[in-house]
């Protein structure tokens, strides 16, 4: 009777155990504190901040940044020049050289500060500067699409690692069962009660347990590994996961509004868009550059200069040179040829953009159906994963009942609880694919997964 009042016991903890796992943690990560939980959204913000990609996609952006100014700098404001001559030689009347040693009052120097400012150039610095600043929103748009990713590929370290966790807990209570009832039968078997091959069924169930243990903490230990190797944390040093199971709502969305969302609001959509819109204006600058330019300039200078052993002249007396200056020139190396190619390969690069448009909206459609089917299959599966354990528990209770009784042999009682850890096993799984199936849904409609 100690050894059901045992079973009995480890039962009780198997169902314990079970309940626990689906309870959401509700506790938060202390501020500088290595053992505090960690919770989805502040594992996704640490993985964000040490992530090198992230880090290298907001370099960019900052690069694409200080061009986009520089390029208006450069369209719009005006240019600075100087010059300075110094002339240490000079040729006497003698029609000697003369090497005269340095003197700051002597009429050598010569200083020519200027002034350029292009007012009108056929609209190419517009187009240029205009081109900078979509190189800039697209290097914003490849910061969000690597943090999509990058968030995305963290919340599958989290969720992977909270799955083998809880399959670890629950192989390990499976095998405190298995003992358990293997130390039943062989006391019924001691008193004549049960056969050898009773013994030798439970016994083989506990091994089975155990192989299965081993393979799950293999798999666990990997999967902690892949989970503190994205924050910077000693690989084997343990994690405690705060992990919110709700899902907030067990009803797919609308297909219709997420590809409606992907394609306003993806990155990458996003990204092409700008893509082509600055094909288009390198289209615009190579027609441009093909024929004539007009271009309309202001320029100023003063000199300040005098010759050779003559009085020095005031600055800018009578050196002073400004005005304003209109210009038709052709382009360089103008043969029409090549311009002409210029013009279609800039033509060919724009076709290619929007074609790779076309591609990508494709793409993007695929991966919205994908989506939705896959949260919409995983949505089900939880919902039927979570009856399916409250049966076989049912029925491994009843079955536990019988037993202790001896109105059911070994196998019921071990293909009951095979089929309790067997549900167990597919509820966590259900979770863990909710969750990421969700995820992949946010990411597949642009909706951002790091905020």
């Amino acid at each position: 009777m100690s050894a059901v009042r045992g079973l009995a016991c480890a039962l009780a903890g198997l169902l314990a155990a079970a309940s626990a796992s689906a309870a959401p943690a509700a506790s938060a990560r202390a501020p500088g504190s290595s053992s505090a939980p960690w919770t989805p959204e502040e594992y996704v913000r640490t993985v964000l901040g040490l992530s090198p990609d992230a880090r290298s996609a907001q370099d960019s952006l900052d690069a694409a940044g200080a061009k986009a100014r520089a390029r208006w700098a450069r369209a719009f404001a005006p240019s600075l020049s100087f010059s300075a001559k110094l002339s240490p030689a000079k040729l006497a009347p003698a029609s000697r050289f003369t090497f005269d040693s340095w003197r700051g009052e002597a009429n050598d120097l010569l200083l020519t500060p200027g002034l350029s400012w292009n007012l009108f150039n056929s609209f190419q610095d517009l187009l240029s500067a205009r081109s900078g600043e979509l190189g800039r929103d697209g290097a914003a748009e490849s910061l969000a699409a690597s943090r999509q990713s990058e968030a995305f590929d963290a919340l599958q370290s989290f969720w992977g690692l909270y799955l083998r966790e809880k399959l670890l807990e629950v192989g390990r209570q499976n095998i405190q069962v298995q003992r358990e009832q293997y130390d039943l039968t062989l006391d019924r078997y001691k008193h004549g009660m049960k056969s050898l091959s009773d013994l030798l069924k439970t016994e083989t169930d506990w091994r089975s347990a155990e192989l299965r243990f081993e393979t799950d903490e293999a798999r666990s230990r990997l999967a902690l590994f892949q989970f503190n190797i994205q924050v910077g944390a000693d690989e084997g040093s343990p994690a405690v996961l705060a992990a919110d199971l709700t899902l907030g709502t067990t009803v797919p969305p609308r297909l219709e509004d997420g590809l409606r969302a992907a394609m306003e609001n993806k990155p990458e959509m996003r990204r092409n868009r700008l893509e082509v819109a600055q094909a288009e204006i390198s289209h615009r600058l190579a027609k441009i550059g093909a024929g004539p330019t007009v271009a309309l300039d202001f320029d100023a200078s003063h000199s300040w200069s005098g010759d050779y052993r003559a009085p020095s002249l005031p600055f800018g007396a009578g050196t002073a040179v400004y005005g304003l200056a209109l210009r038709l020139a052709l382009p360089s190396s103008f043969n029409f040829y090549s311009q002409l190619q210029d013009v279609r390969a800039s033509a060919a690069e724009l076709r290619k953009t929007r074609e790779g448009a076309e591609a990508l909206r494709r793409q993007v459609r695929g991966e919205v159906y994908q989506s939705h089917i896959e949260l919409t299959r995983a949505l089900r599966s939880l919902e039927i994963s979570e009856r399916k354990e409250d049966i076989s528990r049912q029925n491994l209770e009843l079955v536990k009942e019988e037993y202790s009784q001896g109105s059911a042999d070994v196998i019921r009682l071990s293909q009951a609880q095979s089929d309790y850890v067997g549900a167990q096993a597919e509820r966590l799984q259900a979770v863990h694919d909710a969750k990421i199936n969700w995820a992949r849904w946010q990411r597949a409609i642009g909706e951002p997964l790091w905020r």
